[in-house]
């Protein structure tokens, strides 16, 4: 059975439809260029209610595995908080390196970018430095 010009007209149509319906909603939605916007950047690190969950959970794990009398839980807890003060201190500084490398990284790439990337990463950049600055 050979298609006649009606089948191929049909075709068409549904062809110039399916196209539309594309256009619409790449309409709607906008291009991605405009779309774009920056998430904002969360420094991660360990707050105040994890520290104290670290240390009820260490303390009950040592008191329970070593049947502490009440003297000697209350000198294991001053010690647990000691540590637990020392390990905040070493994660703050370990993290303001971290995010010192990256600066350093964005420095370092500017030279190998064109203009328009240069300031994509500066963007990231100053971003990045006011996250640090309310951190640290």
């Amino acid at each position: 059975m050979k298609p006649k010009f009606r089948d191929y007209l049909t075709i068409l149509m549904a062809l110039l439809a399916i196209f539309l319906c594309g256009y619409g909603v790449g309409f709607l939605l906008g291009t991605k260029k405009n779309r774009k916007q920056p998430a904002p950047l969360i420094l991660v690190g360990r707050s105040a209610e994890d520290a104290s969950s670290w240390e009820e959970s260490t303390l009950l794990r040592i008191v329970s595995s070593l049947k502490l009398t009440e003297e000697q839980r209350n000198l294991v807890s001053n010690e647990v908080q000691i540590t637990s003060e020392k390990i905040q201190i070493s994660r703050d500084e370990a993290f303001g390196d971290y995010y010192l490398h990256l600066l350093e990284l964005h420095e370092r790439l500017l030279p190998h970018l064109n203009e328009q990337q240069q300031e994509e990463i500066k963007k990231d950049q100053k971003s990045l430095q006011r996250a640090i600055n309310s951190r640290f």
